[in-house]
Formats: C-alpha cells, sequence, structure tokens
C-alpha cells in the first residue's frame, strides 16, 4: 500500500470536513426559499451526496477515516438518515491489505518465517475492517485451525497523521458550532483517540477477551473464542476459529435451522447484562463481529473497542433501564442527571414532559424500517438538538454501540416485543445485583416475594426497602440535628434573627410527621406480607407474626400522630 505523504493526507480530511460546512449554507439556503416538502426533499438529496462523498473518500484513503466513517454510520440519532446509509456500505466494502505486507507484519512480530509458525495459511482474508484483517490458517505446533488477526501495514502512521487532523477539526467545531459545544467535540475526540490506541493493540484485545470469556463462562448460549497466548503480539493476534453464519444473513439462519429470535433475544440479554451487571461493554457491535455458530449458540468476535462502566453509574443504568421500562418520565430524568446526562441549566420540567412523550412513542412504534421509525428518529433527533442535554464523551460511544445493535436485532427479529423481553430479562439482572441488605432473614423474605409474584414483584420489594430505610435514617437524624442546632442557638453559639424560630418549628413539625410516616408505611408493609403468606402452610405462624407487628406499629403511630396534633394546636393557641 503506497502511503501518501501528511501533508496531503491532512489536506485531504480538511477539505472533506469543509465541504460539509458548503453543505450546511446550501441547506440554510434551501429551507429558506423553498416551501417545507421541497426543502425536505432537496435536503435530503444533499446528504445523501455528503454521504457517498465521506465513503468514497474514505476508501480512497483508506486508515483511521474509514473507522470514523463506520461511527457515524450508526449515528442514526443525530445524523440524517439518508447521510448515514451511504456510509454503512463501509462496513463491507474495505479492500484488504495486500498478502506479502500482511506476511511480512506476521514474520516481523514472530521472528520466524510464516511457513514456521503456521502450516496453512489463506492469502485471502476472511474479513478485512479499518484498523486489521483476519485470515484463516493452521498452527504448526498444535495443528489446531485458527484465526489470524492481523494489524494493517503503516496503520500506526496513519492514525497519527488522522488525528491530527481530526483533532483540529474538533477544535474548531467546538469553538464554532452550537453542536460541538454541545457534545464537546474535543472530549469526543480524546476518548475516541484513546479507543483507537486500544484497539491497535493486540496485547490489550487479547486482556478484554480473556475478561469477556470469565464473565460468559456461565452462559450456555454464549461463546467466545479462546485465544493462543503464547501467539500473541501488539501487532498479531491468534484465536479459536470459529466457523457460523452471519446474524445479518436471516435466510441462511432459517435454512440451518437455527432461530433469529432466540439469536435476537440473546443478543439483547447479553449486553443487559454487559451494562447493568459487568460494566464491561464491547462498544462496536457490527454485523461482522458476530456469528451464530452452526450450534446455535451467538459467538462474539471482536474485543477491541470495550466500554468500562465506573462500578457507581452501573447501578443507576440499572436505575434507567428500570423507569423506562416502567414509563416514568421522571424518574428517566433523574437518572440521566445522575450520569451527567443533563446539563446543570436544564429545565427538569420541560426535560420530563418532553421524555414522557417519547417513552409513549418509543414502547409503541415498531423499529422496523419504515415511516414509522423515521417519524420517531427525526422526533428524537430534535429532542437531543432542542434540550439542553450533554453526553459524556465516555457515553457517547456506548449510545453508538446501542443504536447499532437496535438495527442488528430488528434486522434478526423485527417483530420483537421490547418490552417484554427487557422486563423478562432486564428485571432478573438488575435484582440480582441490588442486595440491600447482607441479612439471611431479609434475603428470605425477598426469595418469597420473587416466587409470588415475580421478579416486578422483587423489584417492588427494593424499591419499597430501600424507601423505608431512607425515610427511617432520615426520621432518625433530623431529630437529633436539629435539638443539636437549636442547642447551640440557645448558648449563643449561634447568631440569628427571630425569623428563624417559625422555620425550626416546621422543621420540628416535618420530623415528627416523618416518624409518624415511616410508622404507617413499615405497618402497611408487614399487612402486606401477612396478607401474601395467609394460607401457606410451611409458614402459617408468619402472617400472625406479621398481623401482630403491623398492629403494633399502627397503633404506636396513631398515638404519636395524636400527640404531636394536640401539641401543635396548643403552639398555635400561644
Amino acid at each position: 500500500m503506497i502511503v501518501p505523504s501528511q501533508l496531503k493526507r491532512t489536506i485531504a480530511i480538511f477539505r472533506l470536513a469543509l465541504s460539509y460546512w458548503r453543505d450546511y449554507r446550501i441547506i440554510q439556503r434551501i429551507q429558506r426559499q423553498m416551501s417545507p416538502k421541497e426543502a425536505e426533499q432537496a435536503a435530503e438529496k444533499v446528504y445523501r451526496r455528503g454521504g457517498m462523498r465521506f465513503r468514497e473518500e474514505a476508501l480512497r484513503l483508506q486508515g483511521l477515516i474509514v473507522k470514523v466513517g463506520q461511527f457515524l454510520s450508526a449515528r442514526t440519532d443525530v445524523l440524517p438518515l439518508a447521510f448515514t446509509r451511504e456510509l454503512q456500505q463501509l462496513q463491507d466494502q474495505v479492500p484488504p491489505a495486500p498478502f506479502p505486507e500482511i506476511r511480512d507484519e506476521i514474520e516481523m512480530a514472530f521472528g520466524r518465517k510464516l511457513s514456521e509458525v503456521f502450516d496453512e495459511f489463506e492469502p485471502e482474508p476472511i474479513a478485512a475492517a479499518s484498523l486489521g484483517q483476519v485470515h484463516k490458517a493452521r498452527l504448526t505446533a498444535k495443528h489446531d485451525l485458527v484465526a489470524v488477526k492481523v494489524r494493517r501495514p503503516h496503520i500506526e502512521e496513519l492514525a497519527k497523521t488522522d488525528l491530527k487532523a481530526l483533532g483540529r477539526i474538533m477544535k474548531i467545531l467546538r469553538r464554532w458550532t452550537k453542536v460541538g459545544q454541545r457534545i464537546d467535540t474535543v472530549q469526543l475526540f480524546e476518548e475516541f483517540r484513546e479507543s483507537v490506541y486500544r484497539e491497535l493493540d493486540y496485547v490489550q484485545e487479547q486482556a478484554h477477551l480473556l475478561r469477556f470469556r470469565r464473565n460468559f463462562a456461565e452462559w450456555k448460549t454464549v461463546k467466545v473464542p479462546d485465544v493462543y497466548e503464547d501467539y500473541v503480539h501488539p501487532n498479531v493476534l491468534v484465536m479459536e476459529y470459529v466457523d457460523g453464519i452471519k446474524l445479518t444473513d436471516v435466510d441462511e439462519l432459517r435454512r440451518l435451522e437455527l432461530n433469529p429470535h432466540e439469536l435476537a433475544s440473546t443478543l439483547v440479554e447479553a449486553y443487559l447484562k454487559q451494562i447493568v451487571v459487568d460494566g464491561f461493554v464491547q462498544i462496536d457491535p457490527h454485523p461482522g463481529n458476530f456469528f451464530a455458530g452452526r450450534d446455535g449458540l451467538l459467538v462474539f468476535l471482536d474485543f477491541g473497542m470495550i466500554s468500562d462502566i465506573p462500578s457507581e453509574h452501573i447501578e443507576v443504568f440499572g436505575r434507567l433501564v428500570e423507569q423506562a421500562l416502567a414509563r416514568n418520565a421522571a424518574g428517566v430524568v433523574n437518572a440521566m442527571v445522575d450520569l451527567g446526562f443533563v446539563r446543570p441549566s436544564a429545565n427538569l420540567e420541560i426535560l420530563t414532559r418532553a421524555m414522557d412523550v417519547m417513552l409513549k412513542q418509543m414502547t409503541g412504534v415498531p423499529l422496523q424500517e419504515g415511516p414509522a421509525l423515521s417519524g420517531l428518529v427525526r422526533d428524537f433527533q430534535d429532542f437531543l438538538y432542542e434540550e439542553p442535554l450533554q453526553f459524556p464523551a465516555q457515553y457517547m460511544f456506548l449510545g453508538r454501540a446501542i443504536g447499532m445493535l437496535f438495527g442488528l436485532v430488528s434486522n434478526l427479529d423485527p417483530d420483537l416485543d421490547w418490552m417484554t423481553l427487557l422486563k423478562d430479562k432486564a428485571l432478573p439482572m438488575i435484582n440480582e445485583r441490588r442486595v440491600l441488605w447482607d441479612n439471611r432473614y431479609y434475603q428470605w423474605v425477598r426469595a418469597q416475594v420473587e416466587q409470588l409474584f415475580g421478579p416486578a414483584g422483587k423489584l417492588v420489594w427494593d424499591r419499597g426497602a430501600e424507601k423505608v430505610a431512607l425515610w427511617g435514617q432520615i426520621g432518625l437524624r433530623l431529630p437529633e440535628s436539629l435539638d443539636k442546632a437549636l442547642t447551640r442557638v440557645g448558648s449563643g453559639s449561634i447568631q440569628t434573627r427571630p425569623e428563624l424560630t417559625s422555620v425550626f418549628r416546621r422543621l420540628d413539625r416535618l420530623s415528627a410527621q416523618l416518624s409518624v410516616a415511616v410508622l404507617l408505611v413499615t405497618a402497611g408493609l408487614m399487612a402486606i406480607l401477612a396478607a401474601m403468606w395467609q394460607g401457606h402452610r410451611p409458614v402459617y405462624w408468619l402472617p400472625l407474626g406479621f398481623y401482630l407487628v403491623s398492629s403494633v406499629l399502627a397503633i404506636v403511630a396513631l398515638f404519636k400522630a395524636a400527640t404531636l396534633q394536640r401539641r401543635f394546636s396548643r403552639r398555635r393557641r400561644h
């Protein structure tokens, strides 16, 4: 492969970027001069030509620009569909590097002739990507059939040139464009650069593969190829060869009597586990990175692009899934705030209303190609553009992965019931990860709730217990804190104005009422548990105990409420 000079390559990249500024000006002129319907049709042609221009230039330049195009092809949430459809062809059109250069890469990595390492080696690759390609071979030492992943020649030099040019473009975008400021293109670029260098290091990919393999060791529906640790080099990775069928070839899957619906369900379940349990996610789920094994297993093939979710955010992602399934827009927005997706200046009330509309649409629109999906994507684009959202760079690639996953799964099973699948698969995973108290009595009650009411019942139990625990902690802390504050005020340690007296009285009353509320809620939970187990012979004594505890708590709460009412009535009279 002839490597162009750095200057020529940089100029070509800047010229390509500048062409989209011209497209933007053309679209602005179209929108001013044409009717809305005519403007939409004309703009779509501009987007399509822009996508074709990027694809042709990426295939000419090769290297990292192909990777950028593949990334953009999956961003149907923020880019026009006419543009991304053209770029999707980059997934299958990457030309392979010449075999003599690949042979030199392998021989330099292992310090031996190719024939000394492999008995057989197919010169034609079985897969070619932007940064590397894969060849089928047979090891000399073990006679095993293997897949040899080789880094493209000169790719590191090309990557450095491309990254330097892209970094300058991203700085310009952040300084001069609204979109660049909103998504922080410089931070996004830094995340992309780190991802590229991780993907170029096959020793790092081996570590990813082994960790991923451990995470799915007990899964009978997922296969992760083994890796030959004696044949791993930063430029070369030798793995177990796995034969299979691409997930996009639905007709071939059916011909071999493999079930596309089961494969789609397994794929969604595997990604749920990665996001809400492991926090270790393969974030490049394009069709070439998966196979359906001839035994029906889902095979993961590529582990170059991996995202590590911080442990404190795994719980929040679980909460986000729960609230989305419950169509609780306020809960979804709260989780987005905790993840850093919402700017401090955001109007949360408006954002919640918009999210409510989006949740209703997303749960009522199938994900097949067509007017319904296109309309949903346009609404979502408008929503993202108008609302003051921000997307941390580390999650931009996760968002891209989820978008790609939707496309892959909808192709496998267009009629998949997403809500039912997520409820059946996500809730049990979230429940298992959430252990409120490591107490055998509490866990026994929790297990009984699940047996009677299923995963949804256990989720309600966990949420109720969390609320009771939180209210109890507040109710216990607040009177003590108020007492300390009032003591300091009385001793003169704190200087205060007379108006604060009414504030402290209201706080004191609120604290007392909160204690009553905690008692009543706990009494209600005890009564519900008693009703649940009433009539179960092995635990016939348990309902009686729960009823007794519930009655005592209710009496104490009512007595305390009456006492408080008399006390505050006297205060009002005085």
